[in-house]
């Protein structure tokens, strides 16, 4: 039954994410496909921009390229017209008061007729010889058009710089009078040229054309400037940042995306005017041309929604009543499997403290029925009644988890020990629906607890006993080590005091006797040496014997020191090269710890003597960080693990114990490469 329930449940499960799957590939092909029309149109939406953009900056340059051509006409025209010769007897200063008059004549009709703001004649040092109405001209700036003139032998169209006079924008034509001078005809590009630019064919805007000219690494601003009045030959900005290729590259118009003048981002086309120093600049803020394209993606973005909307409420609604028919399957399936566990569970709603509990909780109780009839503490123990319901109290207000032991009365009257857990559940919105929890049977736990625990308090006093006497074994050695180096001070005090001066009476008395002795007899004077050098060597034992015993030089030197003596001398001795490092200073060192050092440094000496079969060893002492550390190593065939305990001997065990009774710590550290005892005492 229960396979088949699962079966059928998976056989609808898998339906339903067929559909649910179809209608998202459904959903996602549709999007893909607005998502690729908008690219296609916000691409078409500014080629046409950049093709507008590109037919305005064409055409405007033609304009200027043919105004500036027609200039250029003009002038060539008035050069071969009998003004130049009236010019000629003016400049040479063969002029009368006809030519003077003839010229002032000819040049007030073609300043009325083509515009020009003013006429001018002028010699190669700029002095102006006639001059039509107006303020008198600038002198080097005639000198400087004039020569340019003279020099290209042919009409120049000056390029536009600021009016000395008026500080507004000027430009002039400029025809050669031979190698005498020049007429200069003053042009207002504010009459003829800014028009241009300020003509716009389209509705857009925020559009606007600028004219620039390069100046080294910077491009000036010729024309006015929607955002900058004053702009005209007063504002640069640099080449650089508009990424400019030469003026050749311009002819053809090169696309810009980027910041214009004041910092808006633009679609532009840059473009050489043929002839000229200038370059045009057509642009259009970004920000107008990107509006048909936002409203599109808008647009897009709705209907993608709208699409996404009816597919989601489909699946939405197929979901809900599969998920209606899951759940239903899952609460039979939950009770069934609730019911044919050996556990006990039980359930309790918000309201309800008795909503459920399985089939072996209800054989455990002794009643038939799936939720208990009366109050559920009726069944638990009186003495836990009251706390166990306390703490399920507790749990329900703040909504938590709980575990709690408590005896439960069994169906045949026995109370058993039983430890409650409960979980809290919560709908998926996060509304508290009440407790899940199990009960289980502890009794022969508890029963196994309490043996635990009396065999524990019988651990706990054999280990208290075991520390005691461990304690006293500790302080018996203690004892025995202080007796043994008390002892050693006594032997030592009495082999100095005592057995080395009565040696070095028998010495001095050697001495006296041999000197008594006559030089004849040869024989009682060499016993006689022979005896003395025994007595020295007998002295030399007893002292050598009374320094291992206690060092003085320990006590009146400091440990540095009687390390080093008796490095000396037990390399003397046994024949192995000791080597001896200190770092830090010594001074200050507790007795106890200086002579703990030197006693360990002796045991380990000795131990490599017997068994590292090595000639060489190194002794470390050093002190940091309030420790000082001693190290005594060699590179000798180190300790078996196997052999140990038996090797080490008491050597080693004492070590250890001189350690710990200044509070330190022994460390043996072996290798078939060599062994190496480390001690660190506190200061």
């Amino acid at each position: 039954m229960s396979e088949r329930r699962q079966k059928q449940t998976g056989g609808a499960k898998t339906q339903v994410r067929i559909l649910v799957a179809s209608l998202t590939l459904v959903f996602l092909a549709t999007a893909g496909a607005v998502w690729w029309y908008f690219i296609r149109q916000r691409a078409a939406m500014q080629e046409a921009t950049a093709q507008e953009l590109r037919a305005v900056s064409e055409g405007k340059a033609r304009q200027i390229a043919s105004w500036r051509s027609e200039r250029l006409g003009d002038g060539r025209v008035q050069m071969a017209s009998p003004v130049i010769s009236i010019a000629e007897r003016i400049l040479s200063g063969r002029a009368t008061a006809a030519d003077r008059a003839g010229w002032l004549d000819v040049m007030t009709r073609l300043q009325d007729a083509f515009l020009y703001t003013g006429a001018a004649l002028s010699d190669l040092d700029g002095n102006t010889r006639m001059a039509t109405r107006g303020a008198p001209p600038d002198a080097s700036r005639l000198r400087e058009l004039a020569r340019q003139a003279v020099r290209a032998k042919d009409v120049q169209l000056a390029d536009l710089s600021l009016d000395s006079r008026t500080g507004r924008p000027m430009m002039a034509m400029v025809i050669p009078v031979l190698d005498l001078g020049a007429i200069v005809l003053d042009i207002d590009p504010a009459r003829f040229l800014f028009p241009y630019l300020r003509a716009w064919p389209g509705r857009e805007r925020t559009a606007e054309t600028l004219m620039a000219r390069r100046e080294g690494e910077d491009a000036l601003y010729l024309s006015e400037l929607r955002h900058r009045p004053s702009a005209p030959l007063r504002f640069r900005r640099s080449v650089a940042s508009l990424n400019l290729p030469p003026d050749a590259a311009l002819d053809s118009g090169l696309l810009y995306r980027g910041p214009d003048y004041s910092g808006v981002p633009v679609f532009a086309i840059i473009r050489h005017i043929p002839d000229s120093p200038w370059f045009l600049i057509t642009k259009v803020d970004a920000f107008e041309v990107d509006a048909p394209e936002r409203r599109l993606g808008w647009e897009m973005a709705f209907i993608t929604a709208l699409i996404a909307l009816v597919t989601a409420t489909g699946a939405a609604f197929v979901w809900r009543g599969q998920r209606a028919r899951i759940l239903q399957e899952r609460e039979a399936w939950f009770y069934a499997a609730c019911n044919d566990t050996p556990a006990y569970l039980w359930m309790a709603s918000a309201e309800t403290e008795n909503s459920f509990i399985n089939t072996p909780f209800a054989m455990f109780l002794g009643t038939g029925q799936s939720r208990l009839l009366n109050t559920w503490t009726d069944h638990v123990h009186a003495d836990d009644a009251g706390p166990a319901r306390e703490t399920f109290l507790e749990s329900l207000r703040k909504q938590c988890g709980y575990t709690h032991e408590y005896r439960v009365r069994r169906f045949d009257g026995e109370y058993r020990w039983a430890v409650s857990t409960a979980v809290p559940r919560f709908s998926p919105e996060g509304t508290f629906l009440g407790f899940a929890g199990s009960l289980i049977d502890i009794t022969e736990r508890r029963l196994a607890e309490q043996k635990l625990l009396e065999a524990n308090a019988c651990l706990a006093a054999d280990l208290a006993e075991s520390t005691r006497k461990e304690r006293q074994i500790h302080e018996l050695g203690a004892r025995l080590i202080n007796a043994y180096e008390d002892e050693r001070r006594r032997l030592a005090r009495e082999l100095h005091d005592d057995l080395s001066q009565q040696i070095a009476a028998l010495s001095l008395a050697t001495g006296n006797l041999k000197r008594q002795i006559p030089e004849g007899r040869a024989e009682a004077r060499a016993q006689s040496d022979q005896i003395h050098e025994k007595l020295v060597r007998l002295a030399g034992d007893v002292r050598r014997i009374s320094h291992e015993l206690h060092p003085a030089i320990l006590q009146y030197s400091g440990i540095a020191a009687a390390l080093r003596s008796y490095c000396e001398e037990f390399g003397t001795l046994a024949g192995i090269q000791v080597s001896l490092e200190t770092q830090g200073s010594f001074e200050g060192i507790a007795p106890d710890a200086a002579l703990c050092l030197f006693r360990v440094t002796q045991e380990a000496l000795r131990n490599v003597a017997k068994h590292a079969r090595v000639s060489m060893a190194s002794v470390e002492l050093k002190r940091a960080g309030g420790l000082l550390q001693l190290t005594v190593s060699d590179a000798g065939v180190g300790i078996d693990p196997a052999c140990a305990p038996a090797q080490a001997g008491l050597g080693l065990l004492n070590i250890r114990e001189r350690a710990r009774l200044v509070r330190g710590k022994a460390e043996i550290l072996t290798s078939p490469q060599g062994t190496s005892v480390i001690v660190q005492v506190p200061e």
